[in-house]
């Protein structure tokens, strides 16, 4: 999938979840095996809010997105919110 097709899919309508996706687009995408890649693909897939969640720490996730949940986590302001 093109650079920009991915950036249009990683727009979840949630303003810090959007900032989050375009900056690991920006970061590391380029960089990652093919399998990643498709990987991220498939996480931009899931439900918004489902996706925070897991970014979060908030709900549990597919272990096969461990790798990129966990490098979205560390980018992420979003865990250090209090509950």
């Amino acid at each position: 999938m093109s650079l920009n097709k991915l950036r249009w899919k990683a727009r979840k309508g949630i303003r810090e979840l959007d900032i989050l996706l375009q900056n690991y687009l920006e970061t590391y995408y380029e960089n990652l095996n093919t399998e990643d890649k498709i990987l991220f693909e498939e996480i931009l897939e899931i439900e918004t809010y489902d996706l925070l969640n897991a970014i979060s720490g908030k709900s549990s996730y597919n272990k096969k997105y461990e790798n990129i949940i966990a490098q979205l986590s560390k980018l992420s302001i979003l865990k250090n919110v209090k509950k």
